[in-house]
């Protein structure tokens, strides 16, 4: 069986390993001068690969994502890990993150090139796919001639954090093999917003919460909140963003409301702030601010409610104060934008779950095979989309050399219809 993989990156390289341990004769083609160039960059550099902390169904979004437990039931979290130990790589927990114990992507890179070579693998890289077309065997076109396999794994991920503004090469072949795809968006990326007082609060770091607002539905998330002179980013906005993503595609009308001060529950929050204005009684009001809240957001604030910075804290001010307060726990802006695809971790949307069976085949057209970024599945930050890459490559790889009953059946069918 000689499988022809086009993409080798972290669910290339996996569906590689899956294939080859099934005996298949295997080649890489990837279109960059080195594999796994993406993976290095995972994590800023340290490679979250998978999290402990795993529920398929509130992990992932997608248009099919009930199909998604089926798949991570034969290849999850615990096969990762083993994975990962068998090929010698210390992993380390932090808080159900796991992460190679050096901190450092390249040991995960190394790992797999290393498995790669074992496995004899061939590896062609500069090597871009243009054209894809299926006879008796697949013929792939490239700048280096052309390739034939019985097999085609199509592992090519999108642009998402690449430079390159054009569409990436999986989705065109996947095109040129009649395949749905849903559109291409920007996911786990920052938010624009349309207010001018954010060139004021870059650079700010510090919890929060927010609710995003599309149509009538709120989608919430609590953390670190990043503060630029566009708008809002951090994590708890990269797990909203492909929500906003979608809903900006279809002209949708979408919000933010940031609470600053997300730790202090509602049903006690007046009677400490009627406490804090007595301790800050005759002192200025930004230093009580400046008590909760980073100086920039105060500032901010404050001439938002058209507070002076010499006004002091007396019973005067006193529903001055309560609005200055009420709008760090309630500050709405309005999202215009989302960072495009060359600043998002990953991209939602892809070829589409239906057109798949329960191997990652494609349906109409055996012998073809899908995994990773290519498909209609997106996950949060904290490892998920580096687990599907390995989930997935590891189920494409392994059916497209023969190693599951659905594949054996296929080639049997083909075989008898010849």
């Amino acid at each position: 069986m000689q499988i022809g993989i086009v993409g080798a990156g972290a669910s290339g390289m996996m569906a590689a390993i899956a294939a080859a341990r099934e005996g298949a004769e295997v080649t890489l083609l990837e279109g960059c001068r080195q594999i796994g160039k993406k993976l290095l960059a995972t994590g800023n550099g340290r490679c979250n690969l998978s999290n402990l902390d795993f529920d398929a169904n509130r992990d992932y979004r997608g248009h099919d994502t009930g199909r998604l437990s089926g798949w991570f039931s034969r290849f999850g979290v615990r096969e990762t890990i083993s994975f990962f130990e068998s090929l010698g790589l210390v992993l380390i927990d932090k808080n159900g993150y796991l992460y190679p114990r050096s901190l450092q992507a390249a040991a995960v890179l190394d790992s797999l090139q290393g498995e790669l070579f074992r496995l004899k693998v061939r590896q062609i890289t500069d090597c871009r796919i243009v054209h894809i077309q299926k006879k008796k065997r697949f013929l792939l076109t490239s700048g280096q001639g052309t390739f034939s396999f019985d097999r085609i794994i199509l592992a090519c991920g999108s642009s998402a954090g690449l430079a390159r503004p054009d569409p990436p090469d999986g989705f065109a072949l996947a095109g040129q093999m009649g395949l749905l795809t849903y559109p291409l968006l920007p996911a786990l990326t920052a938010l624009r917003c349309r207010e001018r007082f954010f060139g004021a609060l870059a650079g700010v770091r510090c919890q929060a919460r927010i609710d995003l607002h599309v149509s009538d539905r709120v989608y919430s998330e609590t953390g670190e909140l990043q503060l630029t002179d566009y708008g809002i980013s951090g994590i708890p906005v990269f797990q909203l963003s492909r929500f906003a993503s979608e809903a900006i595609a279809d002209k949708q009308t979408v919000s933010a409301v940031l609470d600053f001060l997300p730790e202090y529950p509602k049903e006690t929050w007046d009677a400490f702030l009627t406490k804090q204005m007595r301790v800050f009684l005759g002192k200025p009001i930004r230093l009580m601010g400046c008590s909760m809240l980073p100086a920039k957001v105060v500032t901010t604030l404050m001439k938002l409610c058209g507070i002076r910075q010499e006004e002091l804290v007396c019973p005067q001010n006193q529903e001055r104060i309560r609005q200055l307060f009420q709008t760090a726990r309630a500050l709405g802006v309005t999202v215009y934008a989302t960072n495009p695809l060359r600043q998002s971790q990953v991209c939602m949307g892809g070829v589409a779950l239906s057109e798949l069976d329960d191997d990652l085949g494609a349906i109409r057209v055996p012998g073809l095979y899908l995994c990773g970024e290519m498909l209609d599945v997106d996950g949060r930050c904290g490892g998920y989309n580096l687990q599907w890459a390995f989930t997935s490559g590891y189920t494409a790889g392994r059916a497209a050399a023969g190693g599951s009953k659905k594949a054996e059946r296929n080639d049997y069918d083909q075989n008898t219809t010849a």
